[in-house]
C-alpha cells in the first residue's frame, strides 16, 4: 500500500495520547499519586493537544474534510465510524477531567471512562485494518495487539518525561520504577515486532495473474500498465521504493523504535539519569513513525500486479509520460 503521512502521524500520536491517558487515569484514580497541578498544567493539556494534533492530521488524507462527520452514519457495520464517534467522546472525557482537576475535584466516574474509552479508540483504530481480510498482512489479531502495545509503550515514555520535567509530580522512589517498567514495555513491544514480521515473511499471494484472468499458462507477465499513465490503483497501492530501501527501513525501526531506547532506559536505570527518559522518548518516537510507515508499506493488496516488479512498472509509467504530451495523460480538472 501507498503510506499516507497523515495516518502514520494520526495512528502515532493518538496512540501515544492514549497510553499517557490511560497511566494518568490509573496512577490518579487507583493510587492517588499524581498532583492536580501536574494534570492541569502539564500532563492533561500535552494528552489534549496530542488529541487535537491527531485529529487534524486525519483529516488530510480526507477528498472532503468538510464531510467527515458523515462517516459516523454507518456505525453499525463500520468501524471507521465508531472511530470518528469515540474520537470526539475521548476528547471530550478529557476536557472534563482537566476541568475538574483545575477546581480540585476528582470523579472516579471520569478516569474509568477515560480508561475505557482509551481501549475502545485502539480496538477501532486496529479494527479498521484488521477487518480486511484480503491484506493478509492485516487480517490477524497482533494488528491489534501491536497498536495497543505500542500506544502503552510510547505513552509510558511520555508519561515519564513529564514526571521528570514536573519534579514534585510524583514520589521518588516510584520515579526509579520508569525506566524498568519503560525496558519492560519496549522487550515485549519488539517481540511482537518480530513475530509480526517472522509472519509477513511466510504469506503467499492468494491470487495471481493466472487466477485473475483464468489462463493457466505460467509463463504470462505483465510489462504494461495500461493506457498512458498510472491509475488510482497504481498510486494507492503501490508505494516504489525497492526491497533495499524497506530493508534499510528495518533496521532504522528495529534500532530507532527499540534497541535504542532500551539501552538509554538502562543507563538511566543504573545511573538514576531520568532525564534520559525523554531522550529515550525521541529516539522511540523517530522509530515509531518508521514503524507506522512500514505498517501501510507491508500491506500486499490483491490488486496488486503479480509477476511484475513494482520499480519495472513505474519505470514504464515514467518512459510513457515523458513520450506523450503532457495533454494526453494528465487527468486533473484544470489541467486539460
Amino acid at each position: 500500500m501507498q503510506p499516507n503521512f497523515s495516518l502514520v502521524f494520526f495512528t502515532t500520536l493518538a496512540g501515544m495520547s492514549q497510553g499517557l491517558l490511560f497511566y494518568i487515569a490509573i496512577f490518579k484514580s487507583q493510587f492517588n499519586l499524581l498532583s492536580n497541578s501536574f494534570l492541569t498544567n502539564l500532563a492533561l493539556p500535552v494528552s489534549f493537544g496530542l488529541l487535537i494534533a491527531s485529529l487534524l492530521a486525519s483529516f488530510f488524507h480526507l477528498g472532503h474534510p468538510e464531510r467527515a462527520w458523515r462517516a459516523a452514519h454507518m456505525w453499525r457495520t463500520s468501524w471507521l465510524s465508531r472511530e470518528v464517534i469515540v474520537l470526539p467522546l475521548f476528547i471530550t472525557t478529557v476536557i472534563l477531567a482537566w476541568y475538574f482537576s483545575a477546581q480540585d475535584k476528582s470523579f472516579p466516574i471520569i478516569w474509568l471512562a477515560i480508561v475505557i474509552l482509551a481501549f475502545l479508540l485502539w480496538i477501532c483504530t486496529a479494527q479498521i485494518y484488521q477487518c480486511i481480510k484480503f491484506i493478509q498482512e492485516w487480517a490477524h489479531p497482533l494488528t491489534f495487539i501491536n497498536f495497543l502495545v505500542l500506544g502503552l509503550t510510547s505513552g509510558w515514555l511520555l508519561f515519564g518525561s513529564l514526571i521528570w520535567f514536573w519534579s514534585d509530580a510524583i514520589e521518588n522512589a516510584y520515579v526509579k520504577l520508569i525506566p524498568a517498567i519503560g525496558v519492560a514495555l519496549l522487550f515485549i513491544a519488539l517481540t511482537i515486532k518480530l513475530t509480526i514480521w517472522k509472519r509477513n515473511r511466510g504469506l503467499k499471494p492468494k491470487s495471481n495473474l493466472n487466477s485473475a484472468i483464468g489462463i493457466p499458462n505460467t509463463r504470462i507477465r505483465q510489462i504494461s500498465m495500461g493506457l498512458m499513465g498510472g491509475s488510482f490503483n497504481t498510486r494507492e497501492f503501490f508505494h516504489n521504493q525497492t526491497n533495499l530501501v524497506l530493508d534499510n527501513l528495518r533496521k532504522i525501526i528495529l534500532f530507532g523504535a527499540y534497541l535504542f531506547p532500551i539501552l538509554i532506559l538502562v543507563y538511566a536505570l543504573q545511573s538514576s539519569t531520568f532525564s534520559a527518559v525523554f531522550i529515550a522518548l525521541i529516539v522511540h518516537l523517530i522509530g515509531l513513525m518508521c514503524e507506522r510507515w512500514m505498517f501501510f508499506a507491508e500491506a500486499n493488496h490483491p490488486q496488486k500486479f503479480s509477476g511484475v516488479h513494482q520499480q519495472e512498472l513505474w519505470h514504464h509509467r515514467q518512459a510513457a509520460q515523458l513520450c506523450v504530451p503532457r495533454r494526453f495523460w494528465l487527468h486533473r480538472a484544470g489541467d486539460l
